[in-house]
């Protein structure tokens, strides 16, 4: 197999250096943790599921499955042995909806609800206070998966208020933002976050929505998935921006057991 770097003319520091540095990257590889979506083609779009220290970005219209996949991977979530933390900040969280899985996959409805740790959020003030008093939570559970249904909706809330600051809103969902950033990396987690959208004007874009708030999510979220509902339970996820990985696109399909792989 071909080296990527060729050390036959380093000397003995540099070598000692370089050993190092593929050790490094080995013990780094060995640590990932990986998250299927629960389909072929997710995963396939992702190179092999979804991975620690990476923040996902899920956006697309109403009804085109974002929530769904957030209770499928739920699903997921615990098959792998796996704790979750799904912040929910659109009250759509629904316990009924993983009990439907659970039948589908004959699990054990009771302790799979174990694995989850449900936070609602009202607002981005009180999802930095969750994120700052997090750090105890992980170092005494098995959390590797962080969902947020959605990452964005107070920030657009805040922005449709008169009363409220546009820059205290741009300052708190930074935070947020950069919060989530931190404790992905000090903590091995996966983070996965659904996004509203609005419409996007730029006449060049084969993509006509974006997601609210896009000028400081991409700062934070380096792999965007891009759910299009196409007719009846029918659409497409498009992987458009990552930071390893090609753009791709693959039909799926909305069912009673969440998004599955659509077959011509």
């Amino acid at each position: 197999m071909k080296e990527l770097f060729n050390s036959s003319h380093l000397n003995k520091n540099q070598l000692f250096t370089f050993s190092k540095f593929k050790e490094k990257i080995k013990k780094e590889e060995k640590n990932i943790n990986w998250l299927s979506s629960g389909s072929k083609n997710i995963d396939n779009i992702l190179g092999k599921g979804f991975q620690s220290k990476s923040m996902y970005l899920i956006f697309g219209s109403n009804k085109t499955g974002k929530t769904q996949l957030c209770h499928q991977l739920c699903i997921q979530a615990y098959k792998n042995n796996y704790h979750l933390i799904y912040f929910d900040t659109e009250n759509t969280f629904r316990p009924e909806r993983i009990k439907q899985f659970a039948n589908s996959y004959k699990l054990n409805f009771n302790e799979i609800l174990k694995t989850i740790l449900v936070s609602k959020i009202m607002s981005n003030d009180a999802l930095i206070l969750k994120l700052n008093n997090l750090g105890n939570t992980l170092k005494a559970s098995p959390i590797k998966v962080i969902l947020i249904d959605s990452i964005n909706n107070h920030y657009r809330l805040d922005q449709g208020d008169e009363n409220a600051s546009f820059e205290k809103a741009k300052t708190n969902f930074l935070k947020v933002l950069e919060k989530l950033n931190s404790i992905s990396r000090d903590f091995n987690l996966i983070i996965i976050a659904t996004a509203q959208i609005s419409p996007s004007f730029n006449k060049n874009s084969i993509i006509k929505e974006k997601p609210v708030g896009n000028q400081f999510l991409n700062q934070f979220f380096s792999e965007y998935l891009y759910l299009r509902y196409k007719e009846k339970d029918f659409g497409y996820i498009h992987l458009i921006n990552s930071s390893h990985l090609p753009e791709k696109k693959l039909p799926y399909r909305l069912t009673n057991k969440g998004i599955e792989d659509y077959k011509i």
